[in-house]
């Protein structure tokens, strides 16, 4: 089945892939659910996309009222595929496709100063390297890089993706606000510690045993 925008403007244009399995998009029912949650956190957004393959996030964004959008993906292959679908789709839109290294990438472009800092952030890592979400690891400072006050706003929200089994621990950068557990994947709804309301006593017990609370829906 042909990849396409299931929503807004652009709803229905279909997107390039390269061939293989260098890409792991949301499929349209996981896209539907986040973006539902999400809410009025996309209208007016500036976006990164960050492990972005052939756009997938970035556009539905754009095209659901997000304001700009910068596409970060490291393969060279992908990339092509990521350029050709945003000179196609969304040539109209203040938009970059960042061909860069993420382990190392300090996330701010420089003359695109309509795009920065973010306000909505999709951080999507090949399941391999989930581990290295660990705080001080490669992907952990790559978090705590995007959370500086250049690269994104105080009330910034993070989209990250993980496998089903994979437990993610906040860092001093972001902290979890939610988490929500889709077919064989967790969402991560990820803020810094001075947008989240304090927690009672009651909820902070709940998750020291068991844990961050997860929304579950079945495939």
């Amino acid at each position: 089945m042909a990849l396409r925008i299931i929503g807004g403007e652009y709803r229905r244009r279909i997107l390039r892939t390269p061939p293989g399995k260098a890409t792991r998009p949301y499929t349209d029912r996981v896209r539907q659910i986040v973006f539902d949650r999400l809410g009025e956190d996309v209208v007016g957004a500036r976006v990164a996309d960050v492990f972005s393959g052939v756009g997938t996030m970035g556009m539905e964004s754009l095209s659901r009222g997000a304001s700009s959008c910068v596409f970060i993906e490291g393969d060279p292959i992908v990339h092509a595929a990521l350029a050709e679908n945003v000179s196609l789709i969304v040539v109209d839109q203040p938009t970059v496709c960042w061909k860069t290294d993420i382990h190392r990438t300090s996330f701010c472009p420089k003359n695109v100063d309509e795009c920065l800092p973010y306000s909505l952030i999709y951080f999507d890592p090949p399941y391999d390297q989930c581990p290295l979400l660990k705080e001080g690891d490669v992907l952990g400072k790559a978090l705590a890089r995007l959370a500086k006050p250049r690269a994104s706003t105080d009330d910034a929200v993070v989209v990250l993706r993980t496998p089903e089994h994979f437990d993610f621990q906040e860092t001093e950068a972001w902290k979890i606000q939610d988490v929500w557990r889709i077919s064989t994947m967790n969402i991560w709804i990820l803020r810094k510690p001075g947008c989240l309301p304090a927690k009672t006593d009651e909820e902070e017990q709940e998750i020291s045993e068991t844990g961050p609370a997860a929304d579950e829906i079945d495939s």
